[in-house]
């Protein structure tokens, strides 16, 4: 008879996906009330400022000209300056999220690193590790080679956190015929994966990536996902072994 196999890491990993689903459905939650309330009359604030008019003659008038403030954006235009807040809440909502729900997924993965070392007998000898390294382990020592990554999430975690949400050059880099970078070809995978499994994700012509209510939850699938199929993996090779 096989012995029981439980381990705390593996436990805490699968535990982590419910907390994430809960913080992402606060989000949109809270992104839909942020709109609701900037299509407020009140929401939009107007005000008067003296503006200047100079003439072929080398005159210069003053005369009033009319702002509008919603949040922290400003504008002449009440409609773009609503739509420029709105789109601003739901991106930077959403970007600290995924951030936030990344990095409890990066510290469960390398927890679960240090779990796989321990069964196999490895080291992963790095101060710093990361997602990538438990994906290594998890395909040379415990049978997960057809188990797909999370890089793409990885490059969009990223540019997110270090880029201000742009991915520099993409449009360039899309078209470039020379040899490429390593990070550059991770560029290149990433965005279309994310495009092509219907992430919500988009990136316009000034190489920003867009989320739309659909990329958090997709990331918690992918990420439970994957949480999922490394645990088997793990449990299979302990099974193994006993």
């Amino acid at each position: 008879m096989a012995k029981f196999f439980f381990s705390l890491r593996l436990q805490e990993a699968i535990s982590s996906i419910p907390v994430m689903k809960m913080l992402v459905e606060q989000a949109e939650a809270n992104i839909s009330r942020a709109i609701i309330d900037a299509d407020k009359p009140e929401a939009v604030e107007s005000g008067e400022f003296p503006d200047e008019q100079h003439h072929e003659d080398g005159r210069i008038t003053t005369f009033p000209s009319t702002y509008y403030s919603c949040g922290s954006c400003f504008g002449y235009d009440e409609d773009e300056v609503r739509s420029e807040y709105k789109h601003l809440i739901a991106q930077l909502t959403r970007r600290s999220v995924f951030l936030t729900i990344f990095g409890l997924f990066e510290h469960r993965m390398v927890d679960c690193l240090a779990l796989m070392d321990d069964l196999s007998s490895k080291t992963t000898d790095k101060t710093r590790k990361t997602i990538e390294d438990c994906h290594k382990r998890l395909k040379r020592n415990f049978g997960g080679k057809s188990i797909k990554d999370v890089d793409h999430l990885a490059v969009i975690r990223n540019i997110m956190a270090h880029s201000d949400g742009v991915a520099e050059d993409y449009k360039t880099l899309s078209c470039k015929k020379t040899k490429k970078t390593e990070y550059e070809k991770r560029l290149l995978r990433a965005i279309p994966r994310a495009m092509a499994e219907n992430a919500g994700v988009s990136i316009n012509m000034f190489n920003d990536i867009l989320m739309d209510d659909r990329f958090l939850m997709y990331a918690v699938g992918e990420f439970e996902r994957y949480v999922n199929e490394l645990n088997t993996a793990v449990r299979t090779y302990q099974s193994r072994l006993t």
